[in-house]
Formats: C-alpha cells, structure tokens, sequence
C-alpha cells in the first residue's frame, strides 16, 4: 500500500465518529427541566403544558417522556388533577403492545432507534406508576391506587449471565415501594392478609422498610409524607459511535443526602416521626434487571465498523492499482459503513425529574386544619395545608402529602 492510497484510507474512516448526533432533547423540554431544577415547578409546568396539549391530537415519539416530565412538574407545583391525567396518559401507552408499529421498529432498525416511542427503562416505568398510586391516595381512593401500586411490581427480566443478552428469565421485582404501596391500600381495604403478605415482601427487598410498616398499623396513624428527594440518574451515550447507554452516578459517586423532617404547624410531627428512605434510583439504574437490553445498536456499530474496514482495503487496492473504480467502490463502501455505524447511536431520552429517593413519614394529625413543610438541610418546601375531617367509626380516611425536596 502506497502512501497515498494509505491516507486516502485513513482518511475516509476518520470520517465516521463525526457524524453529526442527534440532540434527543427538545428546546421546550430543556427549558422545562433547567426550570425545575432551579424549584420554579410552576413555571416548569407551564412551559411543559403546551407540548402536552399538541401531543392529545397527535402523539410522537416523546408522548410518555413528555407526559412524565409534566406530571412530575405539575405534582411539585401542587396541580394534582393536571399530574394524574399526565400520568394516567403515560400509563395507558406504556401498557399498550402496538405503540412501536412495524414501521417505527424498522426505523428504529436502520435509521436511528430514538424514533421509536419511549416507554422508559423498566424502573422509570415502576416509578410512573408509583407517581399514579400516590395520587389517588391524595383522593382518598385507595382501592384505584393500589391498581397502580399492582402495576408498579411487575415482572422483570434477569439475563443468564453478564454477555449473554438472548436467554433469560422472569424474575420477581424486587421494588419494594410498590410493595409497601400495595400493602398499605390493601390495609386500607380491609385484606389484611394480603396486605401482610405486600408487607413482608417490601420488607425482604428494603430491610430499611420495616419501621415504616410498623409505624401504619399503629392505632391512630392517618396521615403519610412522601417526600422526593435528590437527583435521580442521568443517562449518557457511551461507545465510539456512541452506540451504547449508561446511567450515572452510582450512589456511591452521588453519596448520602439529608433526611427530611416534617413538621406540622411548625412542630416536628409526633411520634412515629423518622423518614424512611424506600427506594434508590441510582441503584436500580446500575441493576440490570431494571434496564431493557436491545442488542441492534451494538450489531449496527459492528457491520458499519466492518464495512468501513473492508471499504478501506478497496479504496486502498484500487489506489494502489489506478483502478478508480474500484477506489471508488470502496469510499463508497466505507461511507456506507460509516453511516451505519453513525446510526447506532444509542437513544440517550430518560426521565430527567426522577428523584434520587423517596422518604414516607407516618403522622398522628388530629382533626381540623393543619399546615405540613418538610425540610432536608438548607432546603424547605413551600408549606401544603389540609383539613382532617372529623373521624368516622370503623374507617381511616389518611391525609397524604406530596413534597418535592433538591
């Protein structure tokens, strides 16, 4: 191989990591999220709501993704009723089996794997629907969130071993918020063996667990805190061709964050009154289990990368040879490898409001009106008010709180 016919080579692969990537992001949705995490949740929700509106008459390929970010926008803004039908919409699609057509999946295939609909990653998924069981505690129906609760344990998919993508089997989740929200509406309905049977399974996946279930069997309980918490994990390409995903930080990266305390009327509630911390998203981000492995990108960056070497010893051949058109044949082989290869960029979408965790506090709140803050370190939310109705014989009708903490 001549020198010439050697950087004519070199020169065509070079080519190929600077194929332009696609910002998966759109500028309203950037806005939106740049506003949330500076707490303004208000103005997050509004920049978010026109999108929403749109994607009701056509849905595109963000419809979950964008109904996900409003909800969580308009939960920590307090416009409940706007967060439920977010994620109620999220919901309905993400259960649907015909969302991806054939068309999209073909796209997907050759073109770019961000044009398929995004569901989420398997615990973005667990945590919509732990969102939706939330809300419909807020409205005193218990027996629809725990439907919701239901939805947030489903089976996952556990691989045979760290390489082997193809053989695998279903295995139980293992999220144990879901199942200390299934237990607790379960309570609620008066199947006190089945919530028992919720409860010891939240207990076995979050040993942390047990005080809180004990804390809401307790006679008088009738108030719950959810509390959001910290920075959930951010996703990142990773590869030449960027053809493959990671999630970050680990927990061990991000460290601990503060517990909150709630208070009630300006007094720290009484007894039970210790935040449990119930779920970790960086760790579940770092679970395989928690995660969908689709294995076109990775094939895609091997044809291209092998197109591009066999395009190469063409161009060079003919180079050396004076034979333009197989010189010819092989930058045009090389390209097409390149282009394949750019096209597995891996789709980088995630839910960027996800908290790092959720705390629950229990609380004894008497009748009447009562204002509830909860504060973690220097941050403090802005104070929730609600009036408990006077008891009534043989039922618990809970307050539940919402909060949202950085």
């Amino acid at each position: 191989m001549t020198m010439r016919s050697a950087g004519l080579s070199m020169a065509v692969v070079a080519m190929a990591p600077f194929f332009p990537a696609c910002n998966q992001t759109p500028r309203n949705s950037r806005e939106a999220i740049l506003s949330y995490d500076t707490q303004d949740y208000a103005r997050a929700a509004a920049i978010m709501q026109p999108t929403i509106e749109k994607q009701r008459t056509r849905m595109d390929e963000n419809y979950v993704l964008d109904n996900c970010r409003y909800g969580s926008c308009a939960l920590a803004a307090g416009q409940f009723d706007a967060a439920e039908s977010a994620f109620y919409d999220a919901y309905k699609v993400i259960n649907s089996g015909e969302t991806n057509d054939a068309g999209r999946q073909m796209q997907a295939t050759v073109v770019f794997e961000g044009v398929k609909v995004w569901k989420g990653e398997p615990f973005e998924r667990a945590m919509a629907d732990y969102y939706l069981g939330v809300l419909y505690l807020m409205k005193h129906n218990p027996g629809t969130a725990r439907a919701a609760f239901q939805n947030s344990i489903f089976s996952l998919r556990e691989n045979a071993s760290k390489d082997d993508l193809e053989h695998y089997k279903l295995v139980e989740s293992r999220f144990a918020l879901g199942y200390f929200g299934l237990g607790f509406t379960n309570l609620r309905l008066g199947k006190t063996d089945l919530a028992a049977d919720n409860f010891k399974l939240a207990q076995q996946y979050e040993p942390r667990l047990a005080g809180l279930i004990a804390d809401v069997q307790k006679p008088g309980v009738n108030g719950l805190i959810f509390v959001d918490a910290g920075q959930g994990p951010r996703k990142a390409a990773k590869g030449w061709y960027n053809e493959e995903s990671v999630f970050g930080p680990t927990p061990a990266e991000a460290g601990a964050i503060a517990a909150p305390v709630a208070l009630v009327d300006g007094r720290a509630v009484t007894r039970p009154q210790v935040a449990y911390d119930t779920v970790d998203t960086l760790a579940m981000a770092q679970d395989r289990r928690w995660m969908d492995i689709d294995t076109i990108k990775k094939v895609k960056a091997v044809i291209g990368t092998g197109a591009m070497a066999a395009g190469a010893g063409m161009t060079a051949y003919g180079a050396d040879r004076g034979n333009k058109g197989m010189m010819w044949a092989g930058i045009g082989t090389t390209l097409a490898g390149a282009a394949i290869a750019a096209s597995s960029q891996s789709d980088t979408r995630y839910w960027e409001m996800l908290p790092r965790t959720v705390y629950v506090i229990s609380a004894r709140l008497t009748p009447g009106p009562h204002d509830v803050v909860v504060r973690a370190g220097p941050s403090q939310s802005a104070p929730a008010r609600m009036t408990m109705p006077a008891p009534t014989a043989g039922t618990v009708q809970d307050a539940v709180f919402y909060f949202r903490l950085r």
